[in-house]
């Protein structure tokens, strides 16, 4: 009989290549955050996914979560394809780059400076969030959202900006329209104050877990405006103000 690792694997797995949504009510729940986190490097080992890089946060209990990023990355003015019926996310982010690896340090944590000297560029991002799990906004336990990469779809990078932008985030504008329309406008903020503050915490972390953090990965350090929900699809125009705009397409 399939274990619960198994059974989620081949579900996300069969999911991301048919470009199809597992209803969430039919796959058993992992029963710990690193359990999610086995079935989600599970799943990129089977379907093949590139290390290009990691999503982090820090869960509700405190502890360090991420969720894969393969790639490829999209550019400004590219189409991105979601899965019918499936709920689209944005989120505008600032990502990092590493320009060294970050091997796995438990009886020495990593200062936030000494993270900093290990990337070389930061970008402004756009993540999209397209679960794999339908209608699964405030219903899926925690496990099974890391099991899913915590939702990650896409990622587009932006233009480069100054690293020492990660130090006040709030001093900037998020806004977001869909076709012609406002459907966000507010002031940068981050859940965690510090966008660093998930970023460290990951690097921190007491086991590898999904994998290493390795030179010329990007880090993408969590959103500055929550998800914002697209009401439905077409051109989206995303301004992080006053750095950057940067268009693309949901189709």
């Amino acid at each position: 009989m399939p274990t619960t690792v198994e059974t989620v694997r081949d579900a996300l797995v069969r999911a991301r290549r048919d470009h199809s949504l597992i209803e969430t009510g039919s796959l058993p729940v992992p029963a710990t955050l690193a359990e999610g986190l086995a079935a989600a490097k599970a799943v990129g080992e089977a379907a093949g996914l590139a290390l290009a890089g990691w999503k982090v946060g820090i869960a509700e209990d405190g502890s360090p979560i991420a969720g894969l990023m393969p790639g490829p990355w999209l550019k400004p003015g590219d189409v991105y394809e979601g899965a019918a019926g499936a709920e689209l996310r944005i989120e505008i982010e600032l990502a990092l780059r590493l320009s060294r690896d970050v091997p796995l340090r438990p009886e020495k944590p990593y200062s936030r400076a000494e993270l900093l000297a290990c990337c070389d560029k930061a970008y402004l991002g756009i993540e999209i969030v397209e679960s794999r799990l339908a209608n699964w906004f405030g219903k899926v336990a925690p496990p099974l959202w890391m099991a899913d990469a915590m939702g990650h779809g896409g990622y587009l990078i932006g233009p480069e900006v100054e690293i020492g932008l990660l130090d006040d985030p709030t001093q900037f504008g998020c806004f977001i329209s869909l076709n012609g329309v406002t459907i966000y406008d507010q002031p940068a903020v981050h859940g965690n104050g510090d966008p660093m503050v998930p970023f460290l915490a990951w690097a921190n972390r007491k086991e590898e877990g999904l994998g290493p953090l390795l030179a010329g990965q990007i880090v993408t350090t969590g959103s500055l405006c929550g998800g914002v929900l697209s009401p439905g699809k077409g051109e989206v125009v995303t301004k992080l103000s006053p750095l950057a705009t940067i268009p693309l397409t949901l189709r």
